[in-house]
């Protein structure tokens, strides 16, 4: 049986990618090698929709999320980091082992941040100098509204540094234009190409953000990154095979256009919902995003069983809840070269499981009315 993902990733790698990962790699210190980094981090501005620098790790989204922290504060600076989620909370635990004083406003799981809880923290303790938080929430299939949030610390030139490992490539993310500071990607999400490459990107004005006293570092300095950057290398070695990968990814996000890609992604996302619906399934989601849909099983049961049958039964890998809501969610990913076709397969699998897991009889036409569901929704998106 093939095996599909459809996890938070990583997810599928398209076949133009895996033939440019079967690439002979050239030495990372050449002058073809060079040329291709100065190529992909050119390209790297423009899916993250920045003027400014983007800076290349070999690492994964959560090295990348060290790299913000390390380089952008120093012992005596506070962060405050809104979450609602494991991902909002890992902003937290990075800070906290750096020692870094920092105030959390925790938010429900499955919620969105208020923006208005994060201006009341920042007015009420002006000596914050950076927020710390997540675009796309992985953990709950949440969106907040980053716009909001930006319209809040740009005035107070307060740095507001984003997780958008699951959102760049996926959702709208303009960061200079919303006024976002730093953005963190990880290259196995909708980059679509396995882990190992984490991007970080400084807003045009954020530049000095990453210079003077600063906390401890050494592979994640990204001043030394800034000074190999003209010359087309990384300061330390990069993941070669990874960059040729990442090229073609980019050259396809090029072709089909980013808003084409966001507005795919907006429409497999509600496709996936009101098909999931239409069996019997739960949004857990107050706000629901375009990377990841979080459902909770008709009548509220366990969701373990679905996450097993699926995988067993069907090949499809999707994944469970995390920390407190295992066996009460579980989450599919669509991030990438996904279509119309990949829900309509899920949720025809999605159906069996219902059918097979609840011990009733063939509803061969409640997977008719999930796929119209779907594409309707599709249509209408």
């Amino acid at each position: 049986m093939k095996t599909r993902l459809f996890t938070p990733g990583p997810v599928e790698i398209p076949a133009r990618i895996l033939r440019a990962l079967s690439q002979v790699p050239p030495h990372h210190r050449t002058d073809v090698f060079r040329a291709t980094m100065k190529r992909v981090t050119e390209e790297l501005r423009w899916v993250h929709c920045t003027e400014g620098e983007v800076f290349l790790l070999g690492a994964s989204g959560t090295g990348g999320m060290e790299a913000a922290v390390v380089n952008l504060m120093s012992p005596r600076d506070k962060a405050l980091v809104p979450t609602a989620g494991k991902f909002g909370d890992r902003w937290a635990s990075i800070l906290k082992a750096y020692a870094v004083p920092h105030q959390t406003i925790p938010f429900e799981w499955g919620s969105a941040i208020d923006p208005n809880a994060v201006r009341q923290a920042l007015e009420q303790d002006p000596s914050i100098t950076a927020v710390f938080t997540t675009h796309s929430e992985t953990s709950t299939g949440v969106v907040h509204d980053l716009e909001a949030i930006a319209r809040i610390t740009r005035p107070k030139n307060v740095l507001l540094v984003v997780d958008g490992i699951t959102s760049v490539g996926v959702h709208p993310l303009p960061q200079d234009r919303w006024g976002v500071d730093v953005v963190v990607c990880g290259s196995q999400k909708g980059l679509m190409i396995p882990p190992g490459i984490a991007t970080v990107s400084l807003a045009p004005w954020a530049a000095k953000a990453i210079e003077g006293e600063r906390l401890p570092r050494f592979y994640w300095d990204l001043i030394r990154a800034r000074k190999s950057a003209p010359l087309g290398e990384t300061a330390f070695t990069p993941p070669v095979s990874l960059v040729l990968a990442l090229e073609e990814s980019l050259a396809m996000l090029r072709e089909e256009g980013l808003e084409a890609v966001h507005d795919r992604h907006r429409k497999l996302a509600h496709a996936l919902a009101a098909g999931a619906q239409a069996l019997g399934f739960t949004l857990f989601a107050a706000r629901p995003g375009h990377a990841v849909t979080s459902l909770v099983p008709p009548g509220g049961g366990d969701a373990s069983p679905y996450v097993k049958r699926l995988r067993e039964a069907h090949g499809m890998v999707v994944a469970g809840g995390q920390d407190h809501l295992k066996g009460k969610i579980f989450r599919i990913g669509h991030m990438g070269a996904y279509d119309l076709g990949d829900i309509h397969a899920v949720l025809g699998a999605l159906d069996e499981c219902v059918t097979t897991l609840s011990g009733a009889a063939g509803k061969n036409s409640v997977a008719v009315r999930a796929m119209s569901a779907a594409t309707a929704a599709w249509q209408e998106a």
